[in-house]
């Protein structure tokens, strides 16, 4: 009875894809959302959430804010890439004083999404596919 209740659980492998694969990936997404949230992830070092959560405001050309990441901060800053942050486009059309999120999607869309990229670009799906 002892056992059932303290059972370790199972152990996931995460697999490690390389900066080229990454390339790949992103290079070969053609929606432009998509692949913004990915060179977010990629570049950036985001997580899902981290992503999901940017409204107009955080952002300012190349420093993002991240508000109340993982870690349990109340903020934190994240750089990104000057070349992504050219064409980032992420605010256009946005009102930069409105707290309306960048990307209204789900996280699990977002699993999803990431799932679909990776499989047309080869690669195989193993743990959640997230980060």
């Amino acid at each position: 009875m002892l056992r059932e209740i303290f059972r370790q659980g199972k152990i996931v492998r995460w697999q490690n894809i390389d900066k080229e694969t990454i390339d790949e990936i992103i290079f070969r997404t053609t929606n432009t959302r998509n692949r913004m949230i990915l060179e977010l992830m990629a570049r950036g070092g985001m997580r899902i959430g981290e992503v999901l959560g940017l409204i107009a405001m955080d952002i300012d050309y190349q420093k993002l804010i991240v508000r109340n990441p993982r870690r349990g901060e109340e903020f934190e800053t994240v750089f990104i890439p000057k070349r992504l942050a050219v064409r980032q486009g992420l605010c256009q059309g946005k009102d930069a004083g409105t707290k309306s999120r960048i990307f209204p999607i789900t996280y699990s869309a977002v699993r999803v999404m990431v799932r679909k990229e990776r499989s047309t670009a080869g690669q195989t799906s193993s743990g959640s596919g997230g980060r």
